[in-house]
């Protein structure tokens, strides 16, 4: 589980460099939308995606679950602005 998932999410994804949605983990400072919520809820998100057979989106699907803010998986598959606005508008609307 992740506090104002959205907002950390965002906050995350808003930096140079930090998002790159053609992959799940590039770097400890680049990941897609899912990887960065794995990578936010720490060494339980990283285990997590580990017992699902490394299904990166999986676990990022349960992490918003839990998170309080569920989402349609479909959005791990959005290029690189698509995604960023929606990240932004759920951070704005929470």
């Amino acid at each position: 589980m992740i506090d104002d998932i959205d907002a950390k999410v965002y906050a995350a994804v808003s930096q140079p460099g930090a998002l790159n949605m053609s992959t799940w983990h590039t770097c400890e400072t680049t990941h897609c939308r899912a990887g960065w919520v794995v990578h936010l809820a720490g060494e339980a998100g990283y285990a997590l995606e580990r017992f699902h057979g490394g299904l990166t989106g999986h676990a990022a699907k349960l992490i918003y679950a839990a998170s309080g803010s569920p989402i349609n998986p479909c959005r791990f598959y959005d290029d690189d602005a698509t995604a960023l606005a929606d990240m932004k508008a759920r951070a704005e609307a929470a």
